[in-house]
């Protein structure tokens, strides 16, 4: 598993939360389910 970062609209805030997933195209369908897809902007970056 690897770490991922992104920067959400969450409650009308941006904020920066990181989950773990396999790979990025994973990540970034996790953090949509979580905020929805229109409060994802951009992919997630991978760190650590």
């Amino acid at each position: 598993m690897k770490r991922y970062k992104a920067t959400v609209n969450a409650a009308g805030m941006w904020v920066e939360t990181i989950l773990y997933a396999q790979n990025q195209a994973q990540a970034y369908r996790l953090f949509q389910a979580i905020f929805g897809a229109n409060n994802v902007p951009h992919q997630p970056l991978q760190i650590g």
